[in-house]
């Protein structure tokens, strides 16, 4: 027990938080409480802060138990998030059914800090989600976290985050109808549980790289980040980071704003995130209808079926439903513009995915094609090298001392019968000659050029190109079966939509392939048949020499060394021969080598044209899901805007009452 104490001090020390007294605290003691709060006592918010604040010693105490307790118990509602509900679950609503959106959290944390006189603040905000590309318009604030005063410093947290993450979810069944049927599906995003304290006291800079407040003095940086810094990627960001690295946790201007009444600060905050981003139309009227909304909880008498208020209070409430109203409806046409703007984006990314899979699927049914002539032209070589090898078999062994030493030379020397073995004894040599002319011709013109290191080496050029393409098609094939399995909605890179990369590995292959293994083929083919004539020239030679020197012996009765040239002449045609059978063998094996070596592209570029057909199919499927999802969100964003249209227009007869307005 006081080993996991010991490393959960640690961890928190390792948290970049100033608070000077969270080494003091006993973290693990502070768990273990927070864990065991009664049911009874969990559903009301002043009894449930009351049970946990009961055994801490120090604020920080107390919203470490707070943070702990609520990241433990409650879960993100991710459901709930997609619908976008106008009206978000009340606290009681939150701890009777354990779930909440990050509105939910930080309303619950900051009341929660509220019972025990701990300021907290809730921050509306940006964050990057998974549908958000750099350079994108942000036309609303989706998402919330807290602030947190403790030892008179300000401290940010996400109790969502720190809670819950979203993680890609697929239906068993969707995955069945996948393996058996290729039928694509798309993943839908779910939370789990999943408790991560580094969002708790985090810093800001941390923080801003993916929370920017709707106002500025949130950030708790000294020289707050653009929201075009924001959205402008990483690059922007990172200079910013660069140039502004100081932050700032006691800021007057936060505890200016802490003491400020409930209207005063949703109109700050309207007014800011107006600032802060002038595309955003909708944060800004949505707390202009808060400060509207709490007006009329204050003073509506609901048995009188009036508004009792000072007027120049109504008056003011007056002008901010009629601020909302107006805003509501720019903010209308917002969601459709970013509907349409996202819409047309996966446009694109079918159209540039489909052009880029039919091009990539002609060239790698092209090079198929050539692979394939390729292959054919090793076979035939091979089939050419076959009949040699059969020519060369046919022929070895076949002269040897035997044939000669046996022959009876003639008693008596006829003058015919020497001029006539002189002759043939003339004719071996000339034979031999010409047998060591076809030799040289041999070793020029077939030896150097396919001998086995040359050969070794326009393989190992072949297979380069094979292996680079391999490995860049075989994790397109990877990317291309998960796709299926799990489709994404949205592309954060081209590399999967243009296949650039692709292209540009293919490019150097066929290159490769054009500059190494068509010409080596081309010149084994010219090559194999010049070899077969050599061959067939020097079996001719040698033949010609020993069955000079064979006639010679039995027509001259002196010797002349026949049977020693013809025992030396047979030897090294045997010895040659087998040379030639050697040589035969390289080339054979180099040809099977590069035959297997090119079926296997052949296979491999089948199968990823098919993928790529497979592809085509998918992306229209997931551009329609996308623009389902798209227009779903304007639709619930809609939705949500007549509602608060609605519920202010309520608002603004009962205040016209009021104020005598018409």
């Amino acid at each position: 027990m006081r080993f996991f104490q010991r490393i959960l001090l640690l961890f928190f020390a390792g948290l970049q938080i100033s608070l000077t007294a969270v080494s003091q605290i006993d973290t693990a003691e502070i768990y273990r409480f927070s864990r065991h709060v009664p049911f009874w006592k969990s559903k009301n918010v002043e009894k449930l802060s009351a049970t946990l604040a009961k055994d801490c010693s120090s604020d920080e105490e107390t919203v470490l138990a707070f943070s702990h307790w609520i990241c433990k118990n409650i879960k993100l509602d991710y459901s709930a998030m997609e619908k976008r509900p106008a009206e978000n679950k009340t606290i009681k609503k939150i701890l009777w059914s354990k779930k909440a959106l990050s509105d939910g959290y930080v309303k619950l944390f900051v009341e929660m800090c509220k019972t025990q006189k701990i300021p907290a603040i809730y921050v509306p905000g940006y964050t990057k989600d998974y549908d958000f590309m750099t350079g994108d318009t942000l036309f609303r604030t989706e998402y919330a976290w807290a602030l947190v005063n403790l030892s008179e410093n300000w401290y940010i947290m996400d109790l969502t985050a720190a809670s819950s993450k979203v993680v890609a979810w697929m239906s068993p069944m969707s995955k069945f109808f996948w393996t058996l049927f290729k039928i694509p599906y798309s993943s839908h995003l779910r939370a789990v549980k999943s408790y991560n304290p580094s969002y708790l006291y985090m810093n800001p800079a941390t923080a801003l790289k993916n929370h920017l407040p709707a106002a500025e003095i949130f950030q708790l940086m000294h020289y707050p980040m653009t929201i075009s810094d924001y959205m402008g990627g990483d690059s922007l960001m990172q200079v910013y980071f660069e140039n502004y690295p100081e932050t700032q946790t006691a800021n007057p201007v936060i505890d200016e704003f802490y003491q400020k009444n409930a209207i005063d600060k949703y109109i700050y905050v309207a007014n800011e995130s107006e600032f802060t981003n002038p595309a955003n139309q909708y944060t800004k009227a949505l707390y202009y209808y808060f400060a509207l909304k709490n007006f009329f909880n204050t003073y509506y008498i609901e048995s009188k079926g009036k508004i009792f208020a000072p007027l120049e209070e109504s008056e003011k409430a007056w002008k901010n439903g009629k601020i909302a109203d107006s805003l509501f409806t720019i903010a209308a046409q917002n969601n459709i513009r970013e509907m349409e703007t996202k819409q047309t984006r996966s446009e694109k990314w079918k159209n540039d995915l489909i052009t880029s899979n039919k091009l990539l699927s002609m060239q790698l049914s092209t090079q198929a094609k050539v692979n394939s002539q390729q292959i054919k032209a090793i076979d035939k070589i091979n089939s050419q090298n076959k009949k040699i090898l059969a020519y060369i078999a046919k022929n070895k062994d076949k002269y040897a001392l035997r044939d000669i030493v046996d022959l009876q030379k003639p008693m008596i020397q006829s003058k015919d019968l020497l001029d006539g073995g002189t002759q043939l004894i003339n004719n071996s040599y000339e034979s031999l000659e010409k047998k060591d002319m076809i030799l040289k011709e041999y070793d020029s013109l077939i030896l150097r050029p396919l001998c086995k290191a040359n050969l070794d080496t326009l393989y190992t050029q072949q297979q380069s190109a094979s292996k680079l393409c391999n490995t860049e098609l075989a994790s397109l094939s990877r990317y291309l079966d998960r796709k299926g399995s799990n489709l994404s909605l949205v592309y954060y890179s081209d590399k999967y939509v243009l296949k650039k990369s692709y292209f540009d590995v293919f490019s150097v292959a066929g290159e490769i392939n054009d500059t190494y293994t068509d010409p080596a083929l081309e010149m084994l083919a010219e090559k194999t048949t010049q070899f077969y004539e050599l061959i067939q020239n020097y079996v001719n030679e040698n033949v010609s020499a020993l069955q000079s020197l064979k006639k010679a012996k039995v027509m001259l009765a002196n010797d002349y060394g026949e049977d020693d040239l013809y025992e030396k002449t047979a030897l090294a045609f045997n010895a040659q021969l087998d040379k030639f059978t050697e040589q035969i063998n390289v080339i054979t094996e180099f040809n099977e080598k590069l035959s297997n070596c090119l079926s296997d592209d052949v296979t491999l570029y089948k199968d990823v044209v098919s993928l790529l057909q497979n592809d085509n199919s998918m992306e229209n499927y997931r551009h329609k899901e996308y623009s389902d999802y798209r227009k779903g969100v304007k639709q619930a964003e809609n939705d949500k805007i007549k509602y608060y249209q609605g519920t202010i227009r309520n608002y603004q007869k009962f205040i016209a009452k009021s104020i005598n307005v018409k």
